[in-house]
């Protein structure tokens, strides 16, 4: 038996966030969008690497094994963002992409839509007017 564990397929990812709190689907994002980012320079750096290495080709071979499984990674959490989007709209909310939270002096997160403050955001002191059931973005 190996030792090695498998990624939870998209399906069971799907089924794994139904019951999870908006604000905790918003991290997850945020999570997987500074792995693909790490993803990324990693795989620059690899690159930058093999263009200036001695390294035999075999040696090469393998790293550009590494850049492409990075690949398949990256697009595996790409997949993963899109299933919580889908998971936020399907109940409901607007989705709202990280980059467009506006950070307020007081560092409390709201999002804002068209530069203003959408009905999911709360401002600092400001009650939430969320669903009854209290979920909702809290970042």
């Amino acid at each position: 038996m190996s030792t090695e564990s498998l990624p939870i397929t998209p399906g069971a990812f799907a089924e794994a966030i139904k019951e999870l709190p908006v604000a905790v689907l918003y991290s997850k994002v945020s999570e997987l969008t500074n792995s693909i980012a790490h993803l990324h320079r990693s795989n620059a750096e690899l690159r930058a690497f093999l263009t200036e290495s001695n390294d035999s080709e075999e040696d090469k071979k393998e790293l550009e094994g590494y850049i492409t499984e990075n690949e398949g990674v990256a697009v595996s959490m790409n997949e993963r963002i899109l299933l919580l989007k889908t998971e936020v709209e399907n109940r409901g909310q607007p989705w709202i992409e990280l980059d467009e939270l506006k950070i307020n002096n007081d560092q409390e997160a709201s999002p804002v839509t068209n530069g203003n403050e959408s009905e999911t955001g709360t401002g600092a002191g400001q009650e939430s007017n969320d669903r009854e059931d209290g979920d909702g973005v809290h970042l």
